[in-house]
């Protein structure tokens, strides 16, 4: 159910429709109390149809109210109103950096001074046990005073509020964007979100996305094997040492990152400040081999399988789980002494015990 302009909601008067997708719509409001405009997120058509649903979203509420930052979107309250679940947050004027981004890519001091205002809210979440899971230019506003404001911590996880909602084995967050670790669907922690924010990074400096594909599986499977070229490729003007910085932040291996929040920052506020390579210091990562910029990382592992048997068990799989198949057939090929032992490994991946016999059949 979509409100219209002039319409009342409890205490609240529709303004405006923001935005709206699977999981409901964002509304700006004006409250009739204290005149206040507000951003108004309706997060359910009605509790009463979807429960597990209902649930995940007032864990979503409990983080929020939990986290009180310059440079995050506040939570002022929440209601319920005939059944619907209704947050009432921040109304933050400005544009996002996606919309920003439209008209070409930032100046580097532009660049640094808005990511590290994303540090530090993103500091402040990860010593509270919260990951925001979805750190992407669409969820950064920055209002006319440039003042930065992190949105929509609708699939944030947390050690602080009960149960993890998403089933195991599901990865979340958006796919140009998105971690490794998240693509693999494995367990994340604060470093997940520094990649997602060094990609971003990466897009405002550069004014291009590191990570293409034309379709989701080769999108993924960039985040997983390919290295983008050095942003001072793409942009001369750019200092090399913002280059490292960014290309540190998007490492595959979550041990050769920046391991926290404050260390990105202090990695970046001399820039920021219109430092220099000689004022901006980046500690050494941990040393791997080298790869080429834009071509896969090495694997030390090889299949034996000739490549059209990998092929057909990606084909076959994908009928399944779809385009993460693929990464799990590659993976799995790699210890695999014959096509039968491949099918056999992944049908674990499909949960319908009829599907899965029926992709077996297929690896004899």
């Amino acid at each position: 159910m979509f409100y219209d302009p002039g319409q009342t909601v409890g205490d609240y008067e529709i303004v405006e429709r923001l935005g709206a997708g699977g999981m409901g719509a964002v509304y700006k409001v004006r409250n009739l109390i204290t005149d206040r405009v507000e951003a108004m997120k309706v997060l359910l058509p009605d509790l009463r149809a979807a429960p597990d649903l209902a649930e995940r979203f007032s864990r979503e509420i409990k983080v929020h109210a939990s986290l009180i930052h310059p440079n995050i979107a506040g939570l002022h309250t929440a209601v319920r109103v005939e059944h619907q679940l209704l947050m009432i947050m921040e109304f933050v004027e400005g544009e996002s950096l996606a919309g920003r981004l439209r008209r070409g890519p930032f100046t580097p001091a532009e660049s640094a001074g808005y990511t590290c205002q994303v540090l530090s809210a993103l500091s402040y979440a990860h010593q509270r046990g919260v990951i925001h899971r979805d750190i992407k230019p669409a969820n950064v506003m920055v209002t006319p005073a440039g003042t930065v404001k992190l949105m929509d911590f609708g699939i944030a996880a947390t050690s602080a509020f009960g149960q993890r909602l998403t089933r195991a084995g599901m990865a979340l967050g958006s796919i140009h964007y998105m971690s490794p670790e998240q693509v693999r669907a494995g367990a994340l922690d604060g470093r997940s979100d520094i990649y997602s924010l060094g990609i971003t990074l990466y897009e405002m400096t550069t004014g291009k996305c590191p990570v293409q594909g034309g379709s989701e599986y080769e999108i993924m499977n960039a985040h997983l094997t390919v290295v983008p070229p050095s942003p001072s490729e793409w942009n001369p003007a750019l200092p090399p040492v913002f280059s490292a910085i960014i290309l540190r932040a998007i490492e595959k291996r979550p041990e050769n990152r920046f391991q926290t929040a404050a260390e990105f920052l202090a990695a970046l506020e001399p820039l920021a400040a219109g430092g220099t390579a000689s004022t901006a210091r980046l500690a050494p990562a941990r040393e791997e081999p080298p790869v080429s910029a834009g071509r896969p990382a090495t694997t030390t592992a090889l299949s034996i399988l000739a490549p059209d048997t990998v092929e057909a068990a990606a084909r076959d799989l994908a009928v399944y789980i779809g385009p993460i198949a693929r990464i799990i057939v590659t993976r799995a090929a790699k210890q695999a002494q014959s096509r039968r032992q491949l099918y056999e490994a992944v049908a674990q991946e499909i949960p319908n015990a009829g599907d899965r016999a029926k992709f077996l059949a297929k690896g004899k």
